[in-house]
């Protein structure tokens, strides 16, 4: 069966766009993890110490923006698998490739190698 091309197109700049968004959201959380395990450092939001503040672990006591991070990459991850999934069906890939594009929301930097990636799969796809 053909792929449709223009819901094949529209799936992978939804992809895109999702990738981009959780890639940089990973990012962030990736810091915020080394801050927090490392270096036993949270990031507070405003609190006494000023807007944005490092402080030691288990002494915020405003807004947690580590915790505010770490939700907010699950969520978007939610979304970035709802992209995948629509990619991967409109392209018709086998099922090997779902795996490899959801690791792309946890594994850094690996949402924009795999962008990339499928970018050039799906124009060459869809010629």
């Amino acid at each position: 069966m053909a792929i449709d091309r223009a819901k094949a197109l529209k799936a992978e700049k939804t992809f895109r766009v999702a990738a981009y968004i959780t890639g940089t959201m990973l990012l962030l959380l990736t810091g915020e993890m080394i801050l927090k395990y490392l270096f036993g450092l949270e990031i507070e939001g405003g609190g006494p110490f000023g807007i944005v503040a490092l402080v030691p672990v288990d002494t915020v006591v405003a807004a947690n923006i580590s915790t505010i991070i770490l939700i907010v990459h699950g969520w978007l991850y939610v979304v970035y698998l709802l992209g995948c999934f629509q990619l991967w069906s409109a392209m018709r890939w086998p099922l090997t490739y779902f795996p490899v594009l959801a690791l792309g929301g946890v594994v850094p930097l690996l949402s924009f190698v795999t962008e990339r990636r499928v970018r050039r799969m799906v124009d060459e796809g869809t010629r």
